[in-house]
């Protein structure tokens, strides 16, 4: 599993193959997760939390690691 904080720790080695959509929206929805879960899940700031993770993947990840 990959925390939020934790993923661009990772991405050196994550980097190593392209990623699929699917696999994409995953690491998305687990920092959306981990980010919902340091703010306590207080409800309203869902789609802050998933704009936020992906901001954090892109980051990561950049456009072109997704694979073709």
């Amino acid at each position: 599993m990959f925390s939020a904080k934790k993923i661009s720790n990772h991405s050196s080695v994550i980097r190593k193959r392209p990623i699929t959509q699917a696999e994409r929206h995953r690491m998305i929805a687990e920092a959306a997760y981990y980010l919902a879960e340091k703010r306590k899940f207080k409800k309203g700031c869902e789609l802050h939390d998933w704009l936020e993770a992906e901001a954090r993947i892109n980051r990561t990840f950049g456009s072109d690691a997704l694979q073709k």
